[in-house]
């Protein structure tokens, strides 16, 4: 789940994930800030990322 905001979240599929980045589809990637916070709860674990690049439903990031 990606926090946009303390009141907006959006629905997402992670892609691929390493040490550093991570690939995410979303329904809109123009939703999504360019710093957003990305949740897990099967890993109970908040992460803070940074956009690196982002097509229609897909965004390339780099936790912070």
């Amino acid at each position: 789940m990606i926090a946009v905001d303390e009141h907006t979240s959006i629905g997402c599929w992670v892609h691929d994930i390493s040490a550093q980045d991570v690939e995410i589809v979303v329904p809109d990637a123009s939703l999504v800030p360019d710093v957003f916070l990305l949740t897990s709860s099967a890993q109970e674990s908040i992460k803070v990322c940074r956009t690196l690049w982002r097509t229609d439903e897909m965004i390339g990031a780099r936790h912070l």
